[in-house]
């Protein structure tokens, strides 16, 4: 069985470690914490939990910022068109 990379409200408590069911549907309702909803059910994707708790907007963002960085013209060294 493939594991899930969602966790439930009860779970993201767990693995946030948040004090109070309630913290965690006040970030939820400000939109300051990553969430969707499947029916009355909130789901927690742990990669977007994961950006937030290290200060990215998103899971996405934290992977552009961690990969390395591609020159582009005009900078010194070779372009990316003279590599190809």
């Amino acid at each position: 069985m493939i594991p899930s990379p969602y966790l439930t409200a009860r779970e993201a408590i767990a693995y946030l470690k948040l004090g109070s069911q309630s913290a965690l549907y006040r970030l939820v309702r400000e939109h300051r914490l990553p969430s969707c909803r499947r029916g009355r059910l909130y789901l927690f994707d742990t990669r977007e939990l994961d950006a937030w708790v290290h200060g990215h907007d998103s899971a996405i963002e934290m992977a552009r910022r961690q990969r390395p960085s591609r020159r582009l013209r005009g900078e010194s060294g070779p372009s990316i068109a003279a590599a190809r």
